[in-house]
């Protein structure tokens, strides 16, 4: 061969040796700057996880202390005061509980202000750089039915699923079943019973109180009933309550030692006075039972505090302010002659919180979700952080 073309092909050679090897080189160097990237939301995603979940905040008791808001709070954590890792305070938590159609919560704590203090949210320009999700939810999904039609119920079918959504087997079911009754029209008293069984199969169990109902005193004629079920497997415990006298037109819900009730007008529901027996009754995660006076305060400092105004709106004031193992507290209500119950649970059941950036995440991009136990008193929480890239 010529050594002209033996050149040329030598030279060839050459150019596609070093085209390929530009080609594999800018390759790879974007696989890794793209691994670096996934990396470093991974971190920003763990970090926020333990921010939210182990530190405190500031001031620490932002969640019980009324007098700090949106714009007075300094650093954002839902960690207890003076608890264990992991060990959440009930207070902070239903600081972001929005509340419900019938009761907005006045002290809730919005998802911008959570994003300024995280980093998340640019106030400045006025756009989220990064999104997220925070749910927390039971550790064990509790449903209670009534197995029969009597009235007051006897027979309740208990359904119990971990937080995967998946039956829950050999479970351990308490049923703390609850008489509450005004006695001589001038204060409260209530009897109770508790009977336990084990979750089949299909994570089902019967609470049978045939033969085992509260037994209320004669004469008494005014009275509500409650069943408070306390679920243990494996560790994990949760509860949830059901209310069979319930007063539909009433909405109750607590913030720290203040009741906040809100007389709704629901259709087909004649409308009428509402008359409150003002001693509360708080049920702990131990199912045990405490008693709590309360008082009207809606026109009181407390009231100008946690009250928009208007007629419907009633803030009380528990005088000793509820352990953060109270669970549920409930008052007992009178309308139109019938005396009923009305529960507030701390936090709700059984999603707590479902706290989401305004950006909601978009089909394709890249997320990472981190997840855990925790617990708030002696109960089971899931929780998950869902944090994604905001384009601006």
């Amino acid at each position: 061969m010529s050594p002209t073309y033996e050149y040329i092909v030598a030279v060839l050679i050459t150019i596609l040796m070093l085209g390929y090897t530009y080609y594999s080189v800018t390759t790879l160097s974007s696989n890794q700057l793209q691994l670096v990237e996934e990396e470093q939301l991974d971190v920003v995603a763990s970090r926020l996880f333990d921010k939210i979940l182990l530190t405190k905040g500031y001031p620490e008791d932002w969640g019980s202390n009324l007098y700090v808001n949106n714009t007075s709070l300094k650093d954002f954590g839902l960690a207890l005061q003076h608890g264990k890792m992991y060990d959440l305070d009930v207070d902070k938590v239903m600081r972001i509980y929005p509340g419900v159609s019938e009761i907005i919560n006045p002290l809730y704590l919005n998802t911008t202000t959570f994003g300024t203090i995280t980093g998340l949210y640019d106030a400045k320009k006025g756009y989220w750089k990064y999104g997220f999700r925070f749910l927390l939810k039971t550790a064990l999904n509790i449903t209670i039915d009534k197995a029969d039609t009597k009235s007051p119920t006897e027979k309740f079918k208990v359904t119990v699923k971990n937080y995967m959504g998946k039956n829950a087997p050999n479970a351990e079911v308490k049923g703390t079943y609850i008489a509450i009754y005004v006695v001589n029209n001038e204060y409260f008293d209530y009897a109770y019973v508790i009977i336990n069984n084990m979750t089949d199969w299909m994570g089902q169990a019967m609470l049978d109180f045939k033969n085992n109902m509260p037994q209320i005193p004669q004469g008494i004629s005014e009275y509500a009933y409650c069943l408070v079920v306390s679920v243990n497997y494996y560790g994990l415990q949760s509860q949830h309550s059901y209310v069979a006298n319930t007063i539909p037109t009433l909405g109750l819900s607590i913030q720290g030692k203040y009741l906040i009730a809100n007389f709704t007008q629901v259709e087909d529901i004649a409308r009428g006075a509402h008359h409150l027996e003002l001693t509360a009754l708080e049920l702990t995660s131990s199912l045990n039972i405490i008693i709590n006076p309360a008082l009207d305060v809606t026109n009181g400092e407390a009231g100008k505090i946690v009250n928009y105004g208007g007629k419907n709106y009633r803030v009380y004031e528990l005088a000793n302010s509820p352990s953060q193992d109270v669970i549920f507290v409930g008052l007992l209500v009178k309308k139109q002659g019938k005396w009923g119950l009305v529960f507030a649970t701390r936090p709700r059941t059984p999603v707590a919180v479902d706290y989401m950036s305004m950006g909601l995440k978009s089909a394709g991009i890249n997320t990472v979700t981190l997840s855990r136990i925790v617990r708030i008193g002696t109960n089971s929480y899931y929780a998950e952080l869902t944090l994604w890239r905001m384009s601006e």
